[in-house]
């Protein structure tokens, strides 16, 4: 290759043709911070929407038997046998003070965590890859009690209110405040 360039003087030599032009410049893009690029699950409980990152385990259960308590709360369903864990099942519809109108056809198990600290809870139908929330409200409207410490942000999507939830810390939040008021969960 050097011969053909000794031969023509007007020719680069390969590594100076391969080097001759500077790299392009390349476009930094800086997340805008408001913007939710990440995927995550969405999935329906009455009139409110919860949110639940890609990197969150979690997963629907079928046809899985509830066994219920005796002397528990109306919204504390039972427990679930779920890979040898007792997984407590959770009706946040009537957690949350909400009249239960769905269909119990159409109402799904779904569980997040796994082992000892997983939790389950009735929802409305499956859950959903959501993508699309790009505008968090400013301020997030009166929520229950229970969901206050757990709630950590919020968006309005196709007319409902969706909740970013940390759900380890609404756990934590069901177990404390009932073992301290002696209720049996």
């Amino acid at each position: 290759m050097e011969a053909l360039h000794l031969d023509n003087p007007d020719w680069l030599s390969p590594t100076a043709a391969l080097t001759q032009f500077l790299p392009l410049e390349t476009e930094v893009i800086t997340p805008n911070p408001t913007t939710r690029t990440e995927s995550v699950f969405g999935f329906r409980v009455g009139s409110l929407g919860f949110l639940v990152t890609s990197s969150t385990y979690c997963e629907v259960i079928e046809q899985l038997q509830v066994n219920p308590l005796p002397n528990v709360e109306a919204w504390f369903s039972g427990l679930i046998n779920l890979r040898g864990d007792l997984v407590p099942v959770i009706d946040l519809q009537l957690l949350l003070g909400e009249e239960v109108h769905a269909d119990d056809k159409k109402r799904q198990l779904f569980a997040i965590g796994q082992g000892d600290k997983a939790m389950a809870f009735w929802i409305d139908g499956l859950p959903e890859i959501q993508t699309d929330f790009t505008h968090p409200l400013k301020q997030l409207p009166p929520l229950p009690a229970i969901l206050q410490r757990c709630v950590s942000g919020g968006y309005f999507y196709n007319d409902q209110l969706w909740f970013n939830v940390q759900f380890d810390e609404l756990f934590k939040t069901l177990g404390g405040q009932y073992a301290t008021e002696g209720t049996a969960l």
